[in-house]
């Protein structure tokens, strides 16, 4: 069954948890992460509930650049995309 990609929110955390964790132990410099959530998502970027060892936590993953407003939540994928990117270009991955 296909997802409806139209709410960004949902869009993340049913598709995208590996990458989120990802982009949180790294651009959110909490490498001991061991599940994040993405409880809001806006023009600039992803709000996150991380689970580590020494608890739950929020974090908020920014995007290089806000989205500008006439390509929310259009852009939203393209965003997230290069912020997974960016992750992976700064883990040297």
């Amino acid at each position: 069954m296909a997802h409806d990609h139209g709410d960004p929110l949902q869009h993340v955390n049913d598709d995208h948890a590996a990458d989120l964790l990802f982009a949180v132990q790294v651009l959110g410099g909490l490498p001991d992460a061991t599940s994040a959530r993405a409880v809001a998502v806006d023009r600039h970027g992803v709000d996150v509930v991380v689970t580590t060892p020494a608890g739950d936590c929020e974090e908020e993953l920014l995007f290089a650049e806000p989205i500008p407003d006439d390509e929310y939540p259009a852009g939203f994928r393209v965003a997230f995309v290069r912020m997974i990117r960016d992750a992976r270009n700064r883990a040297g991955s």
